[in-house]
């Protein structure tokens, strides 16, 4: 909360710290209870702009003196009418967190982002608390979604309870959820759309012959130089290969709509810049740290809406298990491709904990490291709460139409009822999913396959079998919960008294999978699984685009530029499956 100088930083809105809970180690910690990967890198990487979002626990506000209010009161208009059909004025307390949905902490660290105030993540376990039940965190993760759903439904729709300059400044959230609409459209339009100029000079704003003469044409030269280096390498054109006007277009637009991205966020810098002249007299983000925490809580807002791709992806394995392979790629690209991406992803994880465990040791002696063991029970956690994510999708919209045509008070929750239900809804998907990975491995063999089908089936039965691993374990808790048969009582039940007895079965599973060993083992099976999938791939091809795409799903991140261009190149050469499965080239 302080500069160097000492003095104190009104900028500095509040400070989090991560949650540590002592009796869930990480080795043992099934459900993720200390939400670990969020903490330990997530979190670090957002510090980078000031832009972590209040967790309630573990959290120091600043709080404003009120010497310069002079009363504890205001005035707000009531959401609902009154039975005359008019809105009133009604006289309430000021409030300094929000109270007006289920995660009054995003919803009060998104007031002070609009007003240009930052935070600060200390990565030291800096409190020991007493958690819930690790069964718990499941009714959490439904209550984060419900209020992520409400706030981002009070927000859009005008209705939220934000007042003073937070309320004026709602236009910037608004310019966020443009952009990245825009930019969403610009991705459909460059795989759909054939061109080769940018769309500034279909809008207007750049001139044809400028466009020409300073990037089309100069890049002409380079784009040949790169094809004929690997045509050379390749050993010539195939049959089935398209000519190199076709190749250098697609190149071309790819360049092209990089270096669009490249000037709009040029010209947005050059804003922001000149904004900072008028800083005191414009609320309008004067530097582009500002940019990324209302990005940030964009991404707080709207997270919910990719619920459905753990069940894309679970789904898309199932159909590539029992059904051949209808795509035909060159699988060095994919190879090259999935190498890049897992380099990516954990080189990020790797110099971000080594930077922030270095800076912190500094200064403390016991801090927050991330483990393997966060990174396999965030994998688990991906495949596992996409239902609960659902779910509150329509229990969200509901209580957000109950706050705005009655006024009802959305901001408390049951604790029990939401993990209940959260309970109930995990253990049944994590059970259908270890249930349809042997029965794809079944139906694989019980179908009689051809040595071809067989060849383009085996990946997706593979690669379901590993994402059917991740879940065994929160799975095999949760349906032994609560199981408290000694082993006294054991040694004294007969072998057929065993084999009726439930309680008998919960304990064996128990034991079987959840001990030191198994969990030793699974918890480097997936690591060394996402680098053996570049192998794979160049072994089979029909690894790719399950495997690569599941890979980039799994760590949770952004379809990069290069993925669509290779997607591109598939969906133009649609027309030419046939040919080219009949060439067969791999």
């Amino acid at each position: 909360f302080f500069d160097p100088r000492g003095m104190l930083n009104r900028r500095v809105a509040f400070t989090q710290a991560p949650q540590h809970y002592p009796e869930h180690s990480d080795k043992y910690d099934y459900l993720d209870n200390n939400n670990a990967q969020f903490f330990r890198l997530n979190a670090m990487i957002r510090d980078c702009c000031g832009g972590v979002s209040s967790c309630g626990t573990n959290g120091m506000w600043q709080m404003p003196d009120r010497d310069n209010v002079e009363t504890l009161w205001t005035h707000r208009l009531k959401r609902v009418r009154d039975r005359d059909g008019k809105r009133r004025t009604q006289v309430i307390e000021r409030e300094q967190f929000h109270t007006s949905c289920k995660i009054e902490d995003t919803a009060s660290s998104l007031d002070r982002v609009l007003v240009g105030e930052y935070s600060h993540f200390v990565n030291r376990k800096l409190s020991f608390g007493m958690s819930k039940d690790p069964e718990g965190f499941l009714g959490a993760q439904q209550r984060w979604v419900e209020g992520a759903i409400t706030l981002c439904l009070q927000w859009v729709t005008n209705h939220a309870d934000a007042h003073g300059q937070a309320k004026k400044n709602q236009p910037l959230l608004w310019m966020v959820i443009v952009g990245f609409i825009a930019y969403v459209f610009s991705l459909c339009r460059m795989v759909t759309v054939e061109y080769t100029s940018s769309i500034l000079v279909q809008l207007g704003i750049l001139n044809s012959d400028f466009f020409d003469s300073m990037i089309r044409i100069p890049l002409h030269a380079p784009i040949h130089w790169i094809y004929s280096v690997l045509m050379d390498v390749r050993g010539g054109h195939s049959p089935n290969s398209y000519s190199y006007k076709v190749y250098e277009d697609m190149t071309l637009q790819f360049v092209v709509f990089m270096m669009t991205c490249v000037f709009v966020f040029f010209l947005l810098w050059v804003l922001t810049n000149v904004c900072k002249v008028f800083k005191s007299c414009c609320m309008f983000p004067w530097e582009m740290k500002w940019w990324g925490r209302l990005v940030i809580s964009f991404d707080n807002l709207t997270y919910w809406v990719w619920f459905w791709t753990s069940f894309f992806w679970i789904g898309f394995n199932i159909y590539l298990a029992v059904s051949p392979a209808q795509f035909h790629f060159n699988n060095v690209g994919m190879m090259t491709f999935m190498v890049v991406a897992t380099f990516l992803n954990y080189a990020l994880i790797v110099t971000n904990s080594m930077r922030f465990s270095i800076m912190e040791s500094v200064d403390a002696n016991e801090i927050a490291f991330l483990s393997m063991d966060n990174i396999w029970r965030a994998n688990q956690l991906f495949f596992m709460v996409g239902p609960i994510q659902g779910f509150s999708v329509f229990t969200g919209t509901r209580n957000f139409l109950y706050y705005l045509m009655y006024g009802q008070d959305i901001g408390g929750w049951a604790g029990g009822d939401l993990t209940q239900v959260s309970i109930m809804i995990v253990k049944y998907w994590t059970s259908m999913i270890i249930v349809t990975s042997c029965l794809c491995w079944i139906y694989l063999f019980a179908s009689h396959p051809t040595a071809d089908e067989y060849q383009s089936r085996r990946p997706g039965c593979i690669i379901f079998s590993f994402i059917a691993m991740d879940v065994l374990h929160p799975c095999v808790y949760l349906w032994t919960l609560g199981n408290n048969l000694s082993n006294e009582e054991v040694s004294k039940m007969h072998f057929s008294a065993k084999i009726c007895s439930t309680r008998w079965w919960k304990k064996f599973w128990s034991d079987m999978l959840l001990n030191e060993c198994t969990t030793n083992i699974f918890r480097y099976v997936a690591p060394v699984y996402n680098f053996m999938l570049p192998i794979l791939v160049f072994y089979n091809s029909y690894f790719g685009v399950s495997a690569g795409f599941t890979l980039v799903a799994v760590v949770q991140a952004i379809e990069t530029e290069g993925a669509v261009a290779w997607w591109r190149s598939c969906h133009r050469s649609r027309k030419d499956v046939a040919a080219a499965a009949a060439d067969h080239e791999t």
